[in-house]
Order: structure tokens, then sequence, then C-alpha cells
């Protein structure tokens, strides 16, 4: 099986790169569908205001919608090279030190997205087995919006792996 820049892959870490980036093409999707969804949230609660009405919950929702648009938006982002760089620095290193620097950069990243989604997980797991629930109209579980968050995140640390295995592929 090639891949599209003619290089073949072996099975097992093309399907693994090709599943972390169908996942965070997803979430990038789902990130501007929440986008749209704040659009029109708050679009409404305006028109209802003029007519003294309210949802009463539009910052609520429009919250973690917009933690979700973050959240969800991350690996395609980060897949996609939308993340602010340092290129001052880094376009001044020499080759070989910026072949260096993109291992560290991406070995460190991983490592520290890696906890952070570890201890997301146990917040979560926490908030379900507690019952924590937002103090609010709708009183929503807490664990549904920062499950939203650990998707995010498990999203990310996939798209970071996907790119040191990439890497390592393509080792000389």
């Amino acid at each position: 099986m090639e891949s599209k820049s003619g290089e073949t892959d072996t099975a097992p870490l093309g399907i693994f790169s090709r599943c972390a980036n169908m996942l965070s093409d997803l979430g990038g999707a789902l990130s501007g569908l929440c986008i749209v969804a704040i659009l029109i949230i708050v679009c409404t609660e305006v028109v209802l205001r003029q007519l003294k009405l309210s949802l009463l919950v539009t910052d609520e929702i429009g919250g973690y919608l917009n933690a979700a648009v973050v959240f969800l938006g991350l690996a395609y982002t980060l897949r996609t090279g939308g993340f602010i760089r340092v290129e001052v620095v880094y376009d001044l290193l020499p080759a070989r030190i910026k072949v260096l620097a993109r291992w560290l950069f991406t070995l460190a990243s991983t490592g520290f997205v890696g906890l952070i989604f570890y201890y997301a997980c146990l917040h979560v797991i926490y908030a379900f087995n507690q019952d924590t629930r937002a103090v609010s109209v709708l009183e929503t579980p807490e664990w549904i919006p920062q499950s939203i968050m650990v998707l995010g995140l498990g999203i990310l640390v996939l798209q970071l792996l996907a790119m040191l295995i990439g890497r390592v592929r393509n080792v000389p």
C-alpha cells in the first residue's frame, strides 16, 4: 500500500496514522459545528431579549460549546500547522538541530499532553462517581462537558503519537 507521498506504508503504522488523522478531522469538524451552535444560541438569545424573554441557559451552554471548540479543535490545529510557533529562533537553527528540536518538541508535547489527559480522565471519573453538578438552571452533570475535554485531549495524544511514528519511519 502506498501513501500519498509514494512511500510504502507498513500496515499497522499506516492505519494508526490514518485513524489519528481521521479523528483529528472529525474533531475539527465538530469544533466548527460547535461554533455554529454558539452563533445560533447567541442570536436566539438576542432576539428573545427583544421580546422580554430568555433561554436562561445561553451562558452555560455557550461556555460548554466554547470549551468543546477549543479541545475538539486541538488535534486538527496541530495536524494542519495552525499552532503559533516561535519561528524566529527556529529558523536560525542549522538543519540537523532543527530535526533534533522537532523530535524534542514532539516528545515533550506528547508526554505533557499525555499527563494532562491522564489527570483529566481521573477528574471525569471523580465527577461521575460524586455526581457533581453545575450550579445552574440545568444542573448539568459536570462529567458530561468534562468528557468532551478528555475526548479532545485523547485525539491530540493520538495525533502526537502519529507524528512521532511518522518521524520514526522517516529517519534516514
